[in-house]
């Protein structure tokens, strides 16, 4: 009788252990995948926030909204808005294309020998920017 109550017991704790490694299991399928969800997210913030300095630098280069045209546009992949700014798509990669899943916005305001910009990033046609970036290049006499 003892040695059937010792298989009994050594099935019962194999049945509990069984059931321990799967809540386990369970717990770390659901932790990799948020931290999967996560990781995607920061690749996007991390590529709007260098598209939108990339697109800071080329507001300092140039004189005026056309030139910003001229430099933004590689390929057919930006458009001048009638408020004056400049709208650019590019790819997940960041690479220029007109049906990207990143939309730039540049506003150009002159004030001066000042330009204002704001710059917004937009992932996959959103409402709402990913990154917002406001930035001023002054213009020194003679038009440098």
């Amino acid at each position: 009788m003892n040695r059937k109550q010792g298989i009994t017991a050594f099935y019962i704790e194999l049945l509990v252990l069984i059931l321990v490694f799967l809540g386990v299991i369970l717990t770390l399928t659901r932790i990799f995948a948020f931290a999967k969800e996560e990781s995607g997210q920061a690749q996007v913030l991390t590529r709007a926030v260098c598209l939108a300095e990339n697109a800071a630098e080329l507001v300092g280069a140039a004189q005026s909204p056309q030139e910003l045209l001229a430099l933004l546009n590689q390929g057919d992949n930006a458009q001048q808005e009638a408020d004056g700014g400049v709208r650019a798509w590019y790819s997940r990669d960041m690479q220029p294309r007109w049906d990207g899943d990143f939309c730039v916005d540049v506003s150009w305001q002159e004030e001066g020998r000042l330009v204002e910009s704001e710059i917004a990033v937009y992932w996959q046609n959103g409402t709402e920017p990913v990154y917002t970036l406001r930035t001023g290049a002054y213009r020194g006499g003679d038009g440098a």
